[in-house]
């Protein structure tokens, strides 16, 4: 036997102690901690409601837009609506020479009224109907009516009307009251026989149309201050202001 062999032999017993006291076979008891068990974080998410605020739902503004129903404020008594405008088509002269439509607000007017012992305003309504062409299209008013105010009391006036005056716009307006006509017309007219300014003075005709008093020669016996009514309802002074145009022979 080697000395080698006999160093092994001898080191036996104390090997078989060594594995009875780490060995999990024998009297130790294994390490029977438990695993760390604390329960993962389970806190609920944040589940707060998303602001759920209704997004403004306030009403726009739906006021209704002045129509001709609605009426002007005055102190004279009238019924005065807001003048709109009107898309009226015109016929062409020919296939090769067609004319746009016509855009053109109410002829809405107001007139001072001092004839006699009577003492007052005149308001008279025109609406355009239909277009007339010779050099440009303009516009015809058949749908009219007229109310004359005398002392604070308003009564409506027959026969009420308008004339654009053609080309020249020399316009006019014209009612019946009292069994005489009465036509809103110039005194004087300037360079190439066009008025310049609005109707200023008063012609009296009988029911036939046979004149009675010419209010609106050179001397203007019969005056009036006429304003048209602005499509926001305002319209200018009823301060007499009139002035001979430029050119009118009569004043040559």
């Amino acid at each position: 036997m080697t000395p080698r062999t006999l160093s092994f032999l001898l080191a036996l017993p104390a090997l078989a102690l060594a594995l009875l006291a780490c060995g999990d076979s024998g009297g130790g008891t294994a390490d029977t901690t438990q695993s760390d068990t604390t329960t993962t974080d389970t806190a609920v998410t944040d589940t707060a409601v998303t602001d759920t605020a209704v997004t403004d739902t306030a009403v726009t503004d739906t006021a209704v837009t002045d129509t001709s129903e609605d009426t002007v404020p005055n102190d004279l008594g009238f019924t005065i609506r807001y003048p709109q405008s009107h898309t009226i088509p015109c016929p062409a002269l020919a296939p090769e020479f067609p004319i746009e439509d016509l855009v053109t607000p109410d002829a809405d007017w107001l007139c001072t009224f001092d004839y006699g012992a009577a003492s007052g305003y005149v308001y008279i309504r025109a609406t355009p109907t239909s277009c007339v062409v010779s050099f440009s299209g303009t516009p015809v008013y058949e749908d009219c009516a007229g109310w004359i105010a005398l002392d604070g009391v308003v009564s409506p006036v027959t026969a009420a009307g308008y004339d654009w005056g053609g080309n020249h716009h020399n316009d006019s307006l014209t009612f019946t009251w009292d069994g005489e006509r009465f036509d809103l017309d110039h005194s004087s007219f300037g360079w190439g026989w066009r008025a310049c300014q609005n109707p200023d003075c008063v012609v009296v005709r009988d029911g036939a149309g046979a004149i009675l008093e010419d209010g609106c020669t050179k001397e203007r016996t019969l005056p009036a201050v006429c304003q048209r009514i602005g499509t926001d309802g305002t319209w200018g002074s009823f301060e007499d202001t009139f002035e001979p145009c430029a050119g009118d022979p009569n004043y040559q």
